[in-house]
């Protein structure tokens, strides 16, 4: 016998559907708002980067529409931040003109990488390295 399942979607149904995403896109929007403003206060950001660092980094590789601007909230140790971290755009500003892109070296820790003698030749040159040291980086 013939299936009878109806597959016709309701106009109730796609209406909601409309509305959710617009409800999403506006969540996302005012949320990248809000870490944005955070960013202004050193502290307050630190605290917030450190419990929510790896869902950015998600956001990163699974929300293509906003990575410019999450990759913005990003914050990395480097061979010239010291015990602070650095923004990909604080980064680019001190770069040479030289320097011909972004440099990062991945690594289990901090304490490894900084060890690393592929570093020394950068650092010789005065460029400034990334450290990415998280898995997700």
């Amino acid at each position: 016998s013939e299936s009878t399942t109806p597959f016709n979607i309701s106009r109730e149904t796609l209406q909601q559907n409309k509305i959710l995403r617009v409800i999403k896109k506006n969540l996302i929007k005012k949320c990248l708002e809000m870490f944005n403003d955070l960013t202004e206060n050193e502290d307050a950001y630190k605290k917030f980067y450190e419990a929510f660092a790896k869902n950015l980094k998600l956001g990163i590789h699974e929300d293509s529409t906003n990575r410019a601007k999450i990759a913005k909230l990003l914050r990395y140790s480097s061979t010239k931040s010291g015990e602070e971290m650095t923004s990909l755009d604080d980064y680019v500003s001190r770069m040479d003109d030289k320097q011909p892109g972004i440099y990062y070296i991945t690594g289990e820790s901090k304490r490894s990488v900084e060890t690393s003698p592929f570093l020394e030749k950068l650092k010789k040159k005065g460029f400034e390295v990334l450290y990415m040291v998280d898995p997700i980086d």
